[in-house]
């Protein structure tokens, strides 16, 4: 996350290996001093992970005889209403002496930090010394791996990690919290290939980065960037498997495209997609990001703004509120509804300095295919895809990705479910795709691909769950019948052929981002981070 005077970057490695006592070592710019080096809870990047993660969706036919067009379920508006207080220029007053307020004014904007299970050492000699000096076993490899970054740009930066106080998610894998830095400089490259020691040659690693930007989305500039397929019908089966799903489509996709990273996301923060899988991101979450750090170099008036002239109707409005109270209330009310005035007319602002576009990028990568550490930064423009709708009786979508402002790119894989109801009327609409009837009892949710780096990417066979061929990658129709529909039943009442719909859970997920080397205590030899 950047602006013009810094840039902060958040890190979160998740770990696999010995339980023992051990560090991380990563480089940061030589501007990063132990102020500028906190802890954060897990949650802001979960967000960020569900909100931009790739989909799956289910569109259900309109009833053939229910006229009008089919809603869609992201149609619904999750935002603050705009007759509320907050988005207006004050506070407001009912009739019956009901104040409204909305809840955006009521929420705490105080960036917490997490005390969390590091202890951070910031190093400008000799790591591998530092580190066998605390009685750490560091590669020998590890000044050599540091040299190419070291010097009056970067240092070294070592999390000490307390093993009592992480999470674990199963034998020795453990996630970790996110570290944030900032820097005045603008931070560009990711030290990737610094951690290419932790893992055997045989193995990938995950790196998913997300970056918040004033207007851009950003893109590799020394690697290819490309988007995935997008807006493709696939069984009913992917619902509950998506992590598999998606991992074996992103195998395939690297067959035929190598030192590829996809382009996953690319949207405002006042928007999720379409559909949402989670809300946006509240001011508060934007700030804990990085927001924070910009901030201190917002002007005292900017901060604490004169609220308006309140209008004859409120100042009318407010007499008669005051009337209803006692005599030796008032007095206190009106200092409250003066505080409250400042405090919205602030946090209007706040919101206002703090819009963004998110975007997405995701590799997955072994020591071959990290040639050199990837750089980033804007894309020449907007990109839009992965929203159109499903038409006619087989529901094809626009796969169609193109060049266009604003960024409203999402990776989006659906399935569809025709009416089972007999049409009795004499112009029967047929193919209008939306969302769930109101007789549904299904989950309501939308599932994304979570957890990829634990998913088993050879479990589903991609030629048997595709409803839509995939050229580009030589994937073709579905070979086998899609997994069958419970059997229609009728309605006695109605007369209408009705069908159930299977409902679905959902699992956890795990974000890995391996930046650094690892060394354990008491060990011979480095233990691996990430998968």
């Amino acid at each position: 996350m950047h602006n013009e005077k810094s840039t902060v970057v958040t890190w979160m490695p998740d770990y696999e290996g010995s339980l023992d006592a051990f560090a991380l070592v990563t480089v940061v710019p030589s501007d990063v001093t132990a102020e500028r080096v906190v802890t954060l809870k897990r949650d802001f990047v979960d967000h960020l992970d569900k909100l931009s993660a790739p989909r799956f969706h289910e569109y259900w036919e309109m009833e053939p005889c229910e006229p009008g067009e089919p809603e869609q379920e992201w149609e619904r508006d999750l935002t603050a209403s705009q007759g509320t207080a907050f988005l207006g220029g004050g506070a407001s007053f009912g009739s019956g002496g009901a104040k409204k307020s909305a809840k955006e004014l009521f929420l705490n904007v105080n960036v917490e930090f997490k005390n969390g299970e590091y202890t951070f050492h910031l190093l400008a000699d000799d790591a591998g010394a530092w580190l066998k000096a605390r009685g750490y076993q560091p590669p020998a490899d590890l000044g050599a791996r540091l040299a190419p970054y070291l010097g009056a740009q970067m240092k070294v930066m070592v999390a000490e990690v307390d093993p009592k106080r992480i999470e674990l998610v199963g034998g020795e894998r453990a996630q970790l919290s996110p570290i944030q830095f900032w820097s005045e400089s603008n931070v560009d490259t990711l030290p990737l290939r610094l951690g290419l020691g932790n893992a055997p040659a045989r193995d990938k690693q995950e790196v998913i980065a997300y970056f918040i930007d004033k207007k851009d989305r950003f893109e590799t500039k020394n690697y290819k960037t490309a988007f995935p397929p997008t807006n493709i019908n696939v069984d009913f089966i992917v619902k509950e498997k998506m992590g598999e799903f998606y991992g074996a489509l992103h195998d395939k996709f690297l067959e035929k495209n190598p030192k590829t990273f996809l382009a996953e996301y690319a949207w405002s923060a006042e928007g999720c997609g379409q559909p949402c899988a989670t809300t946006p991101p509240e001011v508060f979450e934007l700030l804990a990001l990085g927001g924070h750090v910009f901030e201190q170099w917002v002007p005292e008036e900017e901060k604490n703004p004169k609220p308006p002239e309140l209008t004859e109707d409120e100042k009318k409005a407010f007499k008669e509120e005051l009337k209803l109270m006692e005599p030796k209330d008032r007095a206190k009310a009106k200092k409250t509804f003066e505080e409250e005035r400042k405090l919205i007319a602030a946090r209007k602002l706040l919101v206002q300095r703090h819009k963004y576009s998110i975007s997405r990028l995701h590799y997955r990568f072994g020591a071959a295919d990290l040639t050199e550490d990837p750089k980033f930064g804007p894309a020449a423009a907007g990109v839009q895809g992965g929203t159109a709708l499903p038409t006619g009786e087989k529901g094809v979508a626009s796969t169609e990705v193109k060049q266009a402002s604003p960024n409203r790119f999402q990776t989006r894989f659906y399935n569809l479910h025709p009416s089972p109801v007999v049409a009795n009327c004499t112009t029967p609409l047929r193919y209008r795709w939306g969302k769930a009837p109101r007789t549904y009892r299904g989950l309501r949710k939308i599932w994304v691909a979570e957890d990829l780096t634990r998913r088993n990417r050879k479990k589903l066979a991609l030629d048997k769950v595709l409803l839509t061929p995939i050229p580009e990658l030589g994937l073709k129709l579905a070979s086998a019948e899609p997994a069958a529909k419970a059997a229609p039943v009728v309605d006695e009442k109605s007369g209408c052929r009705l069908v159930a719909v299977p409902s679905s859970s959902s699992g956890g997920w795990l974000l890995l981002a391996s930046l650094g080397f690892l060394v354990n205590r008491r060990r011979a030899r480095a233990k691996r981070m990430g998968s």
